[in-house]
């Protein structure tokens, strides 16, 4: 039995410290994950009785461990903010990059490798990636560049990308691989703006789309990996469906409506439709954040063309009602939901590789 008392007991006599103690029960809700369990938070006793069966439907990722990650996430933007601030005041605008690359790896030693706080690992892997991506932007600028590398955009987000694959490699934090996403779709319309402008122009929804599902379907491979929830892979996946959900409906919102500049009634019923094949989707692979990124997006692009007057009529209020009725309803049943469409869907031998549909109920 480990219990919160104990370890602060260990903490009070300097057997072990305050991040030790932190590791000590992560390692032990790992353990306790294996064995069927819910992982308890901190403060409470973690013993392998006191526990209910894992339910996979309520797809838990961690985003803030206590209100320490809280106070160290604003620590870390601050710290972002002196840098900038200093680095322009002794004139040395352009080592902001270099500085701001250095300090997050230093910070990701502390509070993403031996910490293991969950905020401040997230900020601190976007700004390693940022700021890597930034100093080659700085070092490659007016350097006469062939064409093909568009202004150095194109080793921008190679460098984007290769930062955060190193990151992974080192602090193995979840948004790593979305980031590494992140920058290749950037290189992709990088290079694609620099072979072929017009048809960047011309076909950027179709590009985005196809990036949106060459995501998913990485992050599906992650699920399919690990269909009980268990390990890194599904934290990882969760911050991929995140991203791949908003490629894939902004190129649907985006040709819908800007083409035409008005949102119809078929617009809305079109738009409801996808959103409905997206939350059939979200309900086979148990993945609420597909449906709840694309539903953000829609929503508050609707908003938008609401507050702007783009149509006089009720078409973009009920359409936006229309969503919300949509979340409202999968929400309140999403575990009958699935028990009755899962069956019902010939998946065939993928059905295994799902997350279980028998999960004891919370």
């Amino acid at each position: 039995m480990i219990a919160e008392q104990d370890l602060q007991a260990a903490v009070a006599e300097r057997i072990i410290d305050q991040a030790q103690a932190v590791r000590i029960a992560h390692l032990a809700r790992l353990r306790l994950d294996a064995q069927g369990s819910t992982p308890p938070r901190l403060g409470d006793s973690v013993t392998a009785e006191a526990g209910r069966a894992i339910d996979p439907d309520d797809e838990r990722f961690r985003l803030i461990g206590g209100f320490n990650d809280v106070f160290v996430a604003i620590g870390v933007g601050l710290l972002a903010g002196a840098l900038l601030g200093l680095s322009r005041v002794v004139g040395f605008g352009d080592a902001f990059a270099a500085i701001a690359l250095v300090a997050a790896w230093g910070l990701s030693e502390v509070f993403a490798r031996r910490m293991r706080l969950a905020l401040p690992s997230i900020l601190l892997a976007a700004m390693f990636c940022a700021s890597a991506a930034l100093l080659v932007a700085q070092l490659t600028a007016d350097r006469g560049l062939p064409s093909i590398l568009y202004g150095g955009w194109v080793l921008a987000a190679a460098a984007f990308s290769g930062a955060a694959l190193l990151h992974h490699w080192r602090f193995r934090v979840p948004i790593d691989m979305a980031l590494v996403a992140c920058g290749g779709i950037g290189l992709v319309l990088a290079g694609v703006s620099a072979l072929a402008p017009a048809l960047a122009q011309d076909y950027l929804n179709l590009i985005l789309a196809l990036c949106g599902l060459t995501v998913f379907a990485l992050a599906l491979r992650l699920d399919m990996r690990d269909p009980r929830r268990l390990t890194r892979r599904s934290d990882a996946a969760f911050w991929l469906h995140l991203l791949a959900a908003g490629l894939i409906v902004h190129p649907i919102f985006r040709g819908m409506v800007s083409a035409a500049g008005s949102f119809t009634t078929t617009t809305s019923l079109i738009v409801l439709s996808a959103f409905a094949v997206l939350g059939i989707i979200a309900l086979v692979i148990d993945r609420r954040a597909l449906l709840v990124s694309a539903l953000s997006y829609a929503g508050i692009a609707v908003a938008y063309l609401i507050s702007q007057s783009v149509s006089g009529d009720l078409s973009l209020p009920l359409a936006l009602l229309g969503l919300a009725a949509l979340v409202l309803a999968l929400s309140a049943g999403w575990r009958s939901l699935r028990r009755v469409l899962l069956p019902a869907l010939p998946l065939g031998r993928w059905r295994d590789r799902l997350p279980p549909i028998d999960a004891t109920p919370a």
